[in-house]
């Protein structure tokens, strides 16, 4: 035997010897016949173990006491059919809902008069005054609209009422409203001041001007944004994306808001991947009529596919080697038969999907198997704790005190 066989016997021998010092029936199993006062329970589980295919190679059954296994923190667990749901879990960080987002600028340009939004935060209804200003050219085209409309009044044509109409149009397209054509045409007075209002409801994210300021078209003044509705801004990893679609919906919790949890849809999935992270964004959209969620703020975000039904396990019952998944049966109270199963690549949460080598009902370890797992394959290898030092005096007591000595 080689030298690096030995060693790695050595190990699963000290690892054996922890469960066989605390009760030797565990090194006897291999040479003991079957209790003739076995119970009906263990009888019949010991023949259902016959009708199973052989362990896998390289593994025994194993047989620990009862009174051993609460020792050493065996626990069973159920195979059974559940549902198969593929849960993707993300962070994300909340924004603003892009279509409802709102850049205020003016369509003239002139001197701020007042502010009545001044600051960061404020709330607006759509058609509230955010600033006045002082427009000269705004005044001139309610000048040329008076004087058009006073032309048209004392020589009435087709021609100029087109006249009229122009100049009426030229008031409307900057933003000008209805009720202010309507009563400049009724008093004939021009407005000093061109009232900006907001085209919204929502909140001020950033405020761009000041009294006094000379503004012109292309300076942006305010962002409103409407938060009725948020955006989750998260990244799901490449290997996820077969389990999102657009439209489905995605739980949402937030570590501020601890006692809420909040549904959403996804309603964007970025069609290119980030190389660096191999991971794509998604975007799932949030109803926030409280306004309780804030731009900014962080969230966990849960994604679930479902998929059917199958037989499962705990993740903690499967002993993965690397060339193959193994498990432990419970083929009775003090039995444990190793088992090589196929598993789904998919995990299910805490819970792996059975493919092949175990049924519905069957028990099976969910912990301390890694030392169910050193005994099953010391055993496969011929390994006699006897022969170990100690265990031949304990052997030899047990003996003696099975079959004392007469005395003559």
């Amino acid at each position: 035997m080689s030298m690096k066989r030995r060693g790695y016997l050595g190990r699963l021998a000290l690892t054996a010897l922890l469960i066989l010092t605390v009760s030797p029936s565990v090194g006897d199993e291999r040479k003991s016949t079957p209790d003739k006062t076995m119970s009906g329970k263990e009888m019949r589980g010991s023949s259902a173990s016959k009708t199973r295919a052989a362990p896998p190679s390289g593994f025994a059954e194993v047989r620990i006491a009862p009174e051993v296994q609460q020792r050493i923190g065996v626990t069973l667990g159920t195979v059974r059919r559940t549902p198969l749901i593929m849960t993707i879990r993300t962070v994300g960080i909340v924004r603003p809902d892009e279509t409802k987002v709102r850049h205020i600028h003016l369509k003239t340009e002139g001197w701020v008069e007042k502010l009545f939004i001044s600051f960061t935060g404020q709330k607006v209804k759509a058609g509230d005054p955010m600033l006045s200003i002082y427009s000269p050219a705004f005044f001139a085209a309610q000048r040329e609209f008076l004087i058009a409309l006073q032309y048209s009044r004392s020589a009435p044509s087709p021609g100029q009422q087109n006249v009229v109409d122009t100049t009426r149009q030229r008031l409307a397209l900057w933003d000008v409203p209805k009720s202010t054509i309507d009563a400049l045409e009724k008093t004939g007075k021009p407005s000093k001041s061109l009232i900006l209002r907001s085209p919204i409801s929502g909140v001020i994210l950033e405020k761009k001007t000041f009294e006094g300021q000379y503004v012109m078209p292309q300076a942006e003044l305010y962002t409103v944004a409407d938060l009725s509705t948020v955006w989750v801004q998260g990244r799901v990893f490449a290997y996820e994306l077969p389990h999102v679609a657009l439209g489905m919906p995605a739980t949402v919790t937030f570590p501020s808001l601890a006692a809420r949890s909040f549904v959403g849809r996804i309603v964007f999935i970025d069609p290119v991947i980030d190389e660096p992270s191999r991971t794509v964004q998604v975007r799932v959209e949030l109803p926030n009529p409280d306004g309780l969620i804030k731009p900014g703020m962080f969230a966990n975000v849960l994604i679930a596919h479902a998929m059917g039904s199958g037989l499962t396990v705990p993740t903690s019952a499967v002993l993965r080697t690397g060339e193959r998944d193994i498990a432990f049966r419970a083929v009775a109270p003090d039995r444990f038969a190793p088992v090589e199963v196929t598993i789904s690549p998919l995990r299910f949460d805490d819970r792996f999907q059975i493919l092949e080598g175990l049924k519905a009902g069957d028990e099976v370890v969910t912990s301390a198997n890694f030392l169910i797992d050193s005994e099953s394959r010391l055993r496969a290898g011929g390994g006699d704790m006897t022969g170990m030092p100690g265990m031949g005096v304990e052997q030899k007591e047990k003996k003696d005190a099975a079959h004392p000595k007469t005395t003559h």
